[in-house]
């Protein structure tokens, strides 16, 4: 075997492209899982949300949002109201690379029957635009947040977020990269 290992002849942004391209197809594309408890099909509706983020996948993004004036995300001290508002927002997020790690999910719902429910999580996000993700200096905008989530069954029993709030906890980097 020579000296030189496989993954040198790699750069890291085909890994990534490739890695993306593999999470666009399959079942980490699916909107609808098949076999999910009812509390494990509520925090679906957020898994689909960073995954369709993450992933630059707009469509699984969406299946996860309620599309319509009623829908809110309250991201710190940015009100977005009603569906145009955060389409406009998510045109800056679905430009950039974007990581979104979520943890300490609790989902809150009364029974199998239930049409309505509350998540709250833990979320720690990093921003970077994709002529920035390989280079050695950090370039990125970084947040810790608490989300609290209410969701609401629609037809068919997808369950989709209504109200986002995001209370941004402490952030490194330059929010101007996501915020304009």
């Amino acid at each position: 075997m020579s000296g030189t290992s496989q993954q040198e002849h790699f750069h890291p942004s085909s890994i990534i492209s490739s890695n993306i391209a593999n999470l666009t197809t399959g079942m980490a594309s699916a909107t609808n899982l098949t076999g999910l408890s009812t509390r494990e099909a509520v925090a679906d509706a957020l898994h689909r949300c960073v995954l369709g983020m993450d992933s630059n996948n707009r469509p699984l993004f969406e299946s996860a949002c309620l599309k319509g004036e009623d829908m809110v995300v309250m991201a710190g001290s940015i009100p977005l109201n009603g569906w145009a508002a955060i389409d406009a927002m998510m045109d800056r997020v679905f430009a950039i690379i974007t990581t979104h790690t979520v943890s300490n999910i609790r989902v809150e719902v009364e029974g199998d029957d239930a049409n309505t429910a509350q998540i709250t999580a833990h979320a720690t996000s990093y921003h970077v635009r994709e002529e920035d993700a390989t280079k050695p200096e950090d370039t990125s905008y970084t947040a810790s947040s608490l989300y609290d989530i209410e969701l609401v069954k629609v037809e068919g029993g997808l369950w989709k977020m209504k109200t986002w709030l995001i209370k941004v906890l402490w952030t490194v980097g330059d929010p101007a990269m996501l915020h304009g």
